[in-house]
């Protein structure tokens, strides 16, 4: 048996029917209904509103017609909200207060008072504490920003930096780029990461010559060009030759290697007092690197008196005094 044909003219009708019923509803005639609400009275309302009495109840008569639904009702000298107009009250209010809420969240981000900042940091930043002092300063001084972390090498966070995904970068190096500025956070000495049963684990310092024979890890170069550098050239200036230079990307994996004695590495004395208690290590001075890692957070030369730019900036400033 074939199914009725669908009526097109029918489909239209309904169409139509459904569009009628859509109310529309400005924000004006809510803020003029919760007032009246408030108030009971239209006299009242029409004072606190700063308009004319007769408008304002057109309005509300307009409001209701629309609606078609009795909001008011009278009493004694007058009105009180009928059932519907309680219920309707409460969620006008909630409305306001939502475009009231909007409204400041899209002015505080147009004026930079409000978001959320991103920030870039290279792996093992967040050892030392430094990372996480700034970010308790910036939270307190900033307390309205949402905030961000993204791991990345030097050379992503300064390319991040001018494509503006990150509002800073958080690692080891300066960059020699006058659009970039930096400010120094941290300091701390390179030594040597050994394993507990490791031949040298129990002298209380040790030498680059020490390292004859010894495989060496370090991270990959591109993510410390500078620091990776000078480390192979003090072993060269002590002509040492090491059993095996090799890089690891994952600290995690850094530290297995070095605690099972397949390997030592360099290693930042603050980040080695975090990470040996729990990975089997020790750390000990190399009394002829003199080499320091430094942590530096990074912003646009050109956005540092932006609200956000500068309330990390001065939150930087007084961890440094």
């Amino acid at each position: 048996m074939n199914s009725p044909s669908r009526c097109p003219r029918h489909e239209i009708e309904t169409y139509d029917a459904l569009r009628a019923t859509v109310v529309t509803v400005e924000l004006r005639h809510l803020r003029y209904f919760v007032t009246i609400a408030e108030e009971q009275n239209f006299r009242r309302a029409a004072a606190r509103l700063h308009v004319s009495q007769s408008p304002l109840s057109r309005q509300m008569k307009d409001l209701e017609e629309e609606m078609r639904v009795e909001l008011f009702e009278p009493d004694g000298r007058g009105i009180r909200l009928t059932a519907a107009g309680r219920v309707f009250a409460e969620k006008a209010r909630s409305i306001l207060a939502g475009v009231s809420a909007a409204v400041e969240e899209a002015r505080g981000i147009a004026e930079g008072r409000l978001g959320t900042v991103v920030i870039g940091f290279e792996q093992g930043a967040t050892f030392t504490g430094a990372l996480a002092s700034l970010m308790a300063a910036f939270r307190k001084r900033a307390p309205h920003f949402g905030l961000q972390l993204i791991p990345m090498n030097s050379t992503e966070q300064w390319t991040a930096l001018h494509d503006g995904t990150i509002s800073f970068a958080y690692g080891a190096r300066r960059p020699a780029d006058e659009t970039l500025t930096s400010m120094e956070m941290a300091t701390d000495r390179l030594g040597l990461l050994l394993a507990l049963d490791h031949r040298l684990a129990a002298r209380p310092e040790v030498r680059l010559e020490d390292l004859k024979g010894e495989r060496v890890i370090l991270e990959p170069g591109e993510s410390r060009p500078g620091l990776h550098a000078d480390i192979i050239s003090a072993v060269r200036s002590q002509e040492v030759t090491l059993g095996g230079l090799a890089e690891v990307t994952d600290l995690e994996a850094l530290l297995v290697l070095v605690a099972i004695g397949d390997a030592v590495t360099f290693l930042a004395r603050r980040t080695a007092d975090l990470v040996a208690p729990l990975s089997s290590v020790v750390w000990r001075p190399v009394v002829d690197l003199d080499l320091t890692l430094s942590e530096v957070v990074t912003w646009r030369t050109k956005d540092a008196e932006l609200p956000v730019v500068r309330a990390l900036i001065d939150s930087a400033a007084t961890l440094n005094c």
